[in-house]
């Protein structure tokens, strides 16, 4: 099963629970996810990973809106906001710690010999690779400046 098809799945789910809420989120998802099908033209739906990069954009801009909404200390906005990370978080795969991020990146900083602050967007390029969708990239480059 793809991740739109559980998507879909879940937007069933939650119309029949009558959870406004969060079939809103996944609505959104989903409506992105068919924008940039007819983008693309091609007739072919979007690969998981590519799915998977529009979740990771939608929690990003929910995390911005979760700052603000801290900012000015709207307590019933930043439970709707965390509660929406919570919800498109399932559909990623488990996120990485900061530890096994770490690992990572020293593997990579060993094998390929890199040793200083100018090696930071080689070691960022071959991090992001490896761990795409499994991670945050704020947190790998964070991992990335303190490993060099």
């Amino acid at each position: 099963m793809t991740l739109k098809e559980q998507l879909k799945g879940s937007m069933k789910e939650l119309m029949k629970a009558k959870n406004k809420e969060d079939l809103t989120s996944v609505r959104l998802v989903l409506s992105t996810i068919q924008k940039k099908e007819i983008d693309k033209n091609d007739g072919v739906d979007l690969s998981d990973a590519e799915v998977m990069q529009i979740i990771q954009t939608e929690i990003k801009q929910t995390h911005e809106s979760l700052t603000y909404a801290k900012q000015t200390n709207k307590e019933e906005m930043i439970t709707n906001l965390n509660n929406r990370v919570e919800l498109l978080m399932q559909y990623l795969p488990k996120q990485l710690t900061e530890d096994e991020v770490r690992v990572v990146i020293e593997k990579i900083i060993e094998t390929n010999g890199f040793s200083g602050k100018q090696d930071m967007g080689k070691v960022m390029g071959l991090a992001m690779a490896e761990l795409k969708g499994k991670t945050d990239g704020g947190l790998i480059s964070k991992v990335v400046k303190d490993a060099l």
